[in-house]
């Protein structure tokens, strides 16, 4: 039987806190609320999230892939670190606003041979649908309502 997808759509809304600092805000993703700040905020910033999204894509598509290759995680630390520079943020000028580079650093214990972790390894980055956003150009349609 093959199984037929079809296009999913998420929402997510946010709103400034009252009573909190300026850059303080919530946004409401389905049941969750999620609380950030600026960089070194009270909440982690929307950046740090970027790269906990990724790391959080990492691990639920890490598992995914090791049950279709029957392979047995013991256990599965995902590090992201994020190279960025806040000139173009806070002034305007200079390279890029997001990060210069994101890296991946993924320990897995598994009895696998290492050639079967590879392998998995690169299903699970071709698979990552917030790396796939990462990387790839996503058509972002801003409007004033």
């Amino acid at each position: 039987m093959v199984v037929q997808y079809k296009d999913m759509v998420f929402e997510v809304k946010g709103y400034r806190v009252e009573g909190k600092p300026q850059t303080f805000y919530c946004i409401e993703a389905g049941s969750f609320k999620i609380y950030m700040d600026k960089v070194k905020g009270e909440a982690p910033s929307p950046i740090e999230y970027v790269l906990a999204a990724l790391a959080g894509c990492f691990n639920v598509v890490g598992f995914v892939v090791a049950k279709e290759l029957n392979i047995e995680i013991e256990s599965l630390d995902i590090t992201v670190r994020g190279v960025f520079n806040a000139e173009k943020l806070y002034t305007g000028k200079g390279e890029r606003a997001g990060f210069k580079q994101i890296e991946v650093e993924v320990k897995v214990k598994s009895s696998a041979p290492r050639e079967i972790l590879e392998k998995w390894l690169k299903s699970v980055e071709e698979r990552c649908p917030v790396l796939d956003n990462l990387v790839n150009h996503t058509p972002v349609v801003s409007k004033l309502v």
